[in-house]
């Protein structure tokens, strides 16, 4: 299984610095990523791909600095999802769930069914452009499905975003069955209901550090969540356990009569 360790990695662009300390997720476990928008959430990801390189620190794929493996290196160990995903080409949608496999041996067979876990396998030759947003967010995951190995890393950057929520169930399928195939994975996302139900661990950072990393279970609750987050947070039961979520009432002004 491949491991992922972040080495007190320090990332400095003009007045913004990013400082997260020793984490180290646990393999075979969802972890949720979570925090206000600009406070780290993405940066510490492409750390973690190895598309940016820390200034101090280090983040470690079994043992060596992600940025400094090539790219054959990386493919074969980590997976992405990014949060905007960006085709200019006129491809179709099988083509570019098969981007995956540009630096992996080629697999017509993993990319069909990377594209049927994500519920998309009956529009394979529709123009990608002619997709909804959804669609595309859903086409960019089968894509990173289609090239992660069992056991390796795979990074979610707002991967439900914009996404239905019977389209999201099987991003969460397929997410679940890679974690419990032995995968590292780190997800992030703005929608503390989808934390709740897929969430095993929580890293949530803040002005560029972590304010928090532990069960999830311990801290996607509606008293600690607040002190994390700055705004109110309520608690919903769902089918297996309470959800945490906005409490948008607590939020805004009350109407007047």
């Amino acid at each position: 299984m491949t491991t992922l360790v972040f080495q007190s990695p320090v990332l400095r662009r003009g007045t913004y610095e990013l400082s997260v300390g020793n984490i180290a997720p646990r393999a075979g476990r969802i972890t949720v990523l979570i925090g206000p928008n600009g406070g780290g959430k993405t940066t510490a990801l492409r750390l973690a791909a190895g598309l940016l390189a820390p200034d101090t620190g280090a983040v470690l794929i079994d043992g060596q600095p992600a940025h400094a493996l090539s790219a054959p290196q990386r493919a074969a160990r980590i997976a992405l999802v990014a949060q905007r995903p960006d085709v200019g080409a006129p491809f179709s949608v099988r083509d570019v769930a098969a981007l995956g496999r540009v630096a992996r041996p080629q697999s017509a067979e993993r990319v069909a069914r990377a594209l049927e876990r994500v519920g998309l396998a009956a529009l394979a030759d529709r123009p990608y452009h002619s997709l909804s947003g959804g669609q595309q967010q859903r086409v960019a995951v089968a894509r990173a499905l289609a090239q992660h190995e069992p056991g390796g890393v795979l990074l979610l950057d707002e991967a439900f975003a914009a996404v239905d929520p019977p389209e999201a169930a099987a991003i969460v399928r397929a997410v679940r069955a890679e974690a419990a195939a032995g995968a590292t994975i780190l997800a992030a996302t703005h929608d503390l209901a989808v934390a709740s139900a897929i969430g095993d661990d929580l890293w949530c950072i803040a002005g560029g550090q972590t304010r928090a990393f532990g069960e999830a279970a311990a801290l996607l609750t509606a008293s600690a969540l607040p002190g994390l987050l700055g705004v109110a947070v309520a608690e919903a039961i769902g089918a297996h356990g309470p959800i945490a979520v906005a409490d948008y009432r607590a939020i805004l002004p009350t109407p007047t009569p």
